[in-house]
């Protein structure tokens, strides 16, 4: 009897002592786990790997182990073992959202948009209530070129949250691309309502009084974002084009010119400092800047290029070169008038008015009625010229 009471004391003190053991394991493995934490605060994602791997071998099954060494491999671009951890978590937990969604952003990374909607799609089926799921499939529509589908995880994102900027200035975006002008100035207003300062949305608003041609107003919204620092090309491009609308040519001067400065030029960046320093009289200012559009052109545009630099050079008397760039523009467009002003040109540089009266003649057949009296007046003129002349 009594070698069994000091057996039954010895077994609950091993107990005892095996419970301690345990209890100090496991205070142990979350003191490294605090300290793989601070690490990661301090960027230093390969020694916290190191204690965290120590962790995961303690316990193989912790979730919060598990997602941050995920994370960790993540930081460190190795995407590939990020999503092997992951997809571990996953096989713990299948609805499991932290894994879902981070591996959903992995794939979109990687322009596996197919593999990424899966899992944000997934999202939305587990949860119907969280407007962040709608938007990331929103952004991977887009991805995929389906814009009315992005727009309605948007707007299902907006229904749940209508004070998330960036699902506004996306909508926003999306209805304007769509030439739905309408809805896009209420949801930008409540959005510069929540934040008036917000550079996205004043771009935003800033394209859509362009595409209203409202430039007052394209010029106020560009501005607030300049103020804040941005100097990106586009907008400044877009706010120089709105001053030469409104006549503020020194503006729009100095807008174009500082992209050309800092070496982001482009064809129109050159073609709307033509037409600004036409609109001051500026001949030879003008006339670099429209050979230098034609000279970079490559759009659809060129025939206009060289147009307006015709009429510069006709405003120069260069009357050779306005008809050499006339017959550019009409290589270009088809434009009849470019034959009205090639005969014009003709007419005041050749002697020999032939010339001069074969272009009427081509423009004539054209059946272009804004230039036809005086085509018809001054064909008539010529006739008598060319026969006085002996020809």
């Amino acid at each position: 009897m009594r070698h069994i009471s000091l057996f039954i004391l010895l077994m609950f003190a091993f107990k005892g002592m095996q419970s301690q053991t345990t209890d100090s394991l496991k205070q142990d493995t979350y003191r490294l786990y605090l300290e793989a934490l601070d690490d990661i605060s301090a960027y230093q994602f390969d020694h916290a790997l190191e204690t965290l791997s120590e962790c995961y071998i303690r316990e193989p099954e912790n979730m919060d182990y598990l997602s941050r060494i995920a994370y960790c491999h993540t930081q460190l671009g190795r995407s590939r073992d990020a999503k092997l951890y992951y997809s571990k978590m996953l096989k713990l937990d299948s609805l499991n959202a932290i894994a879902m969604s981070s591996l959903g952003a992995l794939y979109e990374k990687e322009f596996n948009y197919t593999r990424a909607r899966e899992f944000y799609s997934r999202l939305i089926e587990i949860d119907t209530s969280n407007s962040y799921y709608f938007k990331r499939n929103g952004y991977l529509a887009l991805r995929v070129d389906k814009p009315l589908e992005a727009l309605t995880h948007f707007s299902r994102a907006y229904r749940l949250n209508d004070k998330d900027l960036e699902v506004i200035d996306m909508m926003c975006s999306i209805y304007l691309a769509l030439g739905a002008f309408e809805p896009v100035e209420g949801l930008l207003q409540q959005g510069l309502n929540l934040d008036g300062k917000n550079i996205k949305l004043l771009q935003t608003k800033a394209r859509l009084m362009q595409k209203l041609k409202d430039h007052e107003a394209v010029v106020e919204a560009i501005e607030k974002t300049m103020v804040q620092g941005d100097t990106s090309d586009y907008y400044q491009m877009m706010i120089g084009v709105a001053y030469l609308k409104i006549d503020s040519v020194d503006k729009a001067i100095e807008h174009l010119s500082a992209i050309v400065k800092r070496g982001e030029d482009s064809e129109h960046t050159h073609h709307y400092l033509g037409l600004a320093y036409l609109e001051k009289e500026a001949l030879d200012s003008s006339a670099v800047h429209l050979e230098k559009a034609a000279e970079m052109g490559i759009s659809e545009k060129m025939g206009t290029y060289h147009a307006d630099l015709a009429r510069v050079k006709q405003l120069q008397y260069k009357y050779k070169e306005a008809i050499n760039h006339f017959e550019e523009a009409y290589a270009y467009s088809d434009d009849p008038e470019h034959l009205f002003h090639m005969a014009r040109n003709c007419d005041l540089y050749y002697k020999d008015k032939r010339i001069a009266n074969k272009y009427y003649q081509r423009y004539l057949a054209t059946g272009n009625e804004k230039f036809k009296q005086y085509t018809l007046d001054r064909m008539k003129q010529l006739r008598e010229i060319i026969h006085f002349q002996g020809n």
